[in-house]
């Protein structure tokens, strides 16, 4: 994906599909760290929530009246949560498939798989405490036998 800028009118032009919403907001970035970029206001406002297990859900909002466009025609993607206006031009299709959950990128690593997020939940589940009166089993009185095998001798429960 080659994005150009044009500052004037504030359109950022892409010549293909955006798949990887971090990808994106690395090439933005590094345009607004250019010579030519740093003097113009900023592209996006990027947003990364950490959802735990080293799974982020990312969105990127346009900012400062940037706009995209596809200039080229054709069918495009959009993957994720990108929230700009799209310039439209004639024989361009884009299809927009945003997103609840994580995604994953090239951009840094290749992100959790779903075993290692089902492990860091469960590990979580099982560090948590869950309250429970050893007097009361469903509303009702536990009554024990009184006998040494008894694991509820001692504990203040009637016999």
């Amino acid at each position: 994906m080659a994005l150009t800028f044009d500052h004037e009118a504030f359109i950022i032009d892409s010549d293909a599909s955006i798949t990887d919403l971090p990808a994106f907001h690395a090439e933005l970035r590094d345009w607004e760290d250019s010579e030519v970029g740093v003097v113009h206001p900023a592209t996006h406002i990027w947003k990364a929530l950490d959802l735990g297990g080293g799974a982020f859900m990312y969105q990127a909002d346009a900012a400062n009246s940037w706009k995209l466009r596809f200039p080229n025609p054709g069918n495009y993607e959009i993957n994720g949560n990108l929230n700009f206006p799209i310039v439209p031009v004639a024989g361009v299709y884009v299809e927009r498939k945003t997103s609840a959950a994580y995604v994953t990128t090239a951009i840094g690593g290749s992100g959790p798989s779903a075993n290692d997020i089902a492990a860091a939940l469960l590990a979580m589940l099982q560090a948590t405490t869950i309250p429970v009166d050893a007097q009361k089993m469903n509303g009702a009185d536990i009554i024990g036998n009184g006998s040494e095998a008894d694991p509820w001798r001692g504990v203040g429960v009637s016999p």
